[in-house]
């Protein structure tokens, strides 16, 4: 991976985000081991201090542990892997339900304005006093 140059982010948070995205993907499971440092510095052009920077946001996320000279593994998916997001379908779905429960409501208080107030409640046309 080339880090983009036009990213204002440092490089750090750069490669952090592209082993993210590894790790998330289906390419990686739970225990399996990262590339060592010496293949990171080497895929990434950087520093291994660069390298290490990466991995210690990874770990402060709870996504890897590094085990010393033993090497990175992978201990968790990225939540947004691991919870499927919701569907355009199910989203229609709710919004059909909660339009349906704001309609019942909105009749509800219709009636109860309706007992309480008569025909002349809140909700009535208004009449004008010189109109008699």
């Amino acid at each position: 991976m080339t880090l983009d140059p036009t990213d204002r982010r440092p490089a750090y948070q750069q490669i952090a985000d592209d082993l993210r995205q590894f790790i998330a993907s289906d390419a990686v499971e739970i225990n399996d081991k990262l590339p060592s440092l010496t293949e990171l510095t080497e895929k990434y052009g950087r520093a291994v201090m660069t390298i290490r920077k990466a991995l210690d946001s990874l770990q402060d996320e709870g996504l890897v542990v590094t085990r010393h000279g033993e090497g990175t593994y992978v201990v968790q998916k990225p939540a947004a892997h691991a919870e499927p997001a919701t569907t355009p379908r199910e989203l229609l779905d709710s919004f059909r339900r909660m339009s349906e429960s704001l309609a019942e409501i909105t009749d509800r208080l219709a009636a109860v304005e309706s007992a309480v107030f008569g025909q002349s409640g809140p909700g009535a046309p208004r009449r004008d006093q010189g109109d008699d």
